[in-house]
């Protein structure tokens, strides 16, 4: 085993279109001592792995990959990671995640000269940018440097609003004990913080070496805000009850309880908001916590609406303010297309997809209902155009695909438009939102006139009206009657992950059906 200074922490799941950015950023690195980047590739479902195995066979001496038989999860993966750095005895660690890069091929060596001149930080930071959706760049710590010195880095800055930066992050191995990995349960970026400012300051160099990138594949990102705040409040509970005097952990903790709290009231969660306030106030030792929770929940009149959901014998269905205005008022509050859209039920219906796509050498697809275009994000189709009533889930898909011109995007009522065919027309996890008997009756005939040869179907198939915005039909029937002279069913395809009441979120009661024109 060589002698390395620096080994590199990198862990990646599914960073198909950045992870060879981040790779190389690393090999452009100019040191005048060793270096060696240990990945943790997580059995991405796409190109990633192979894209790794291409780098590590240029750069055989300076990269080690570590290939995990099955997904592990993010926190086992880094776990493992730092394991394998930690096993090579380098003097520093540094970290970066596959979806970021470098932008200063300096970066390690500053950093490197700095913790050798200066024993008493423990660990050093850079500044860096973040990259959005929109391309836009911007510096979120630059209120914290007025003049062009370094910025102290201790536990104060926890409480300042301080973002982000483990990308540019490089710790003295001295300073840490690697059973920490193993000790904390939700295991973040914040515990290696804590661990390392207990032994000493951090430094924040004035400089920017890397930038990270803001988007919706990015784990964090890709949680509910009510997923979110679990999240957080998890971790600081875990690390304030292990490090009860340090009072910056105390006020994180209470920041990140509340922030919980609000958004249960949010999601109607009564009888936890009460039990969490509590718990809460209990774990903080602090009164004055639970009384301005307890005022929060009397404002938010939970109280009343438990009383009345309690009574009310039947559940009623409140008055439907029609399709186009509840989609377009639903994504202009930032709320996305929905679980469907996401997450596993997204990756089942992309692999159907893509698969049928290409064993049918499908050229052109058009998709009735785009939505806010994540789903479309994972497929691969020639040429797209995507239809939807809302105004506001065009602009996202516009600003989403603004680079690709394999995409376009026109609004549903667009009558300039609707003379557009393709070998493919789509209706993904809409027909159950057509809660209106003409908007069901005009969408399906667009459906399949934009057609010249197949239609696929995926959608609940039978008929209850189950919320206001959902009213599953039993279309095969329509299709029975108004369309079976021309069209035949060829395939239905079952949800891997059929509904289940207690994970609505995770499985689905819509199905793949498959019509060719005839």
């Amino acid at each position: 085993m060589s002698s390395i200074t620096v080994a590199i922490w990198m862990v990646t799941y599914n960073h198909e279109d950045y992870i060879e950015q981040a790779i190389r950023s690393v090999m452009q690195q100019q040191t005048t001592f060793n270096l060696k980047l240990f990945i943790g590739e997580d059995c991405s479902t796409d190109k990633t792995k192979s894209i790794c195995e291409q780098l590590q066979a240029e750069f055989p001496d300076k990269i080690e990959l570590i290939l995990n038989q099955e997904n592990l999860g993010s926190t086992q993966n880094a776990r493992n990671t730092y394991a394998r750095c930690f096993q090579y005895q380098p003097n520093y660690i540094a970290l970066l995640e596959g979806d970021d890069y470098w932008a200063d091929t300096l970066k390690l060596q500053q950093q490197v000269d700095f913790l050798e001149a200066n024993k008493a930080y423990t660990f050093s930071m850079t500044r860096f940018l973040a990259l959005r959706p929109d391309k836009s760049l911007k510096d979120e710590n630059d209120r914290f440097f007025k003049d062009d010195l370094d910025v102290i880095y201790n536990f104060e800055m926890f409480t300042k609003g301080w973002y982000g930066g483990t990308l540019t992050l490089m710790f003295r191995t001295a300073a840490i004990d690697v059973e920490i990995f193993n000790r904390y349960n939700y295991f973040r970026d914040v515990h290696l913080y804590t661990e390392l400012l207990k032994k000493g300051l951090g430094i924040c160099q004035n400089f920017i070496s890397a930038v990270y990138r803001v988007h919706d594949k990015g784990q964090h990102n890709s949680l509910s805000k009510l997923q979110q705040a679990k999240t957080a409040v998890n971790c600081y509970q875990e690390l304030y009850m292990q490090n009860l005097k340090v009072d910056a952990l105390k006020i994180k903790y209470t920041y990140f309880a509340q922030n919980y709290i609000e958004e249960l009231i949010k999601n109607r969660s009564y009888l936890k908001v009460v039990l969490k306030t509590f718990t809460f106030g209990f774990k903080l030792k602090d009164s004055t916590f639970v009384t301005k929770m307890l005022k929060k929940i009397m404002k938010s009149n939970i109280i009343v609406l438990k009383l009345k959901s309690f009574f009310r014998k039947k559940k009623k269905i409140k008055e439907f303010e029609g399709s186009e205005y509840y989609w377009e008022k639903r994504y202009q509050s930032d709320k996305n297309s929905g679980s469907g859209s996401y997450g596993r039920l997204a990756d089942f219906k992309a692999e159907v997809l893509n698969q049928f796509v290409e064993e049918n050498n499908i050229k052109t697809v058009i998709e009735l209902g785009c939505g806010d275009g994540n789903q479309l994000s994972l497929a691969n189709y020639p040429y797209y155009i995507g239809f939807d009533v809302s105004e506001k889930a065009l602009e996202i898909c516009k600003a989403k695909f603004r680079d690709d011109d394999t995409k376009t995007f026109y609004n549903s009522f667009d009558d300039k438009h609707k003379g557009l065919k393709a070998d493919l027309t789509m209706s993904l996890d809409v027909i159950y939102h057509l809660i209106e008997d003409t908007v069901f009756e005009s969408y399906m005939q667009q459906l399949f006139m934009a057609s010249t040869n197949y239609v696929i179907v995926f959608s609940s198939n039978y008929n209850k009206r189950s919320a206001a915005h959902v009213r599953s039909r039993k279309f095969t029937d329509w299709i029975d009657k108004n369309k079976s002279e021309e069209w035949k069913l060829v395939d239905v395809i079952k949800n891997k992950y059929p509904f289940q009441e207690s994970d609505p979120n995770n499985t689905s009661m819509a199905d793949f059906y498959i019509y060719k024109i005839i």
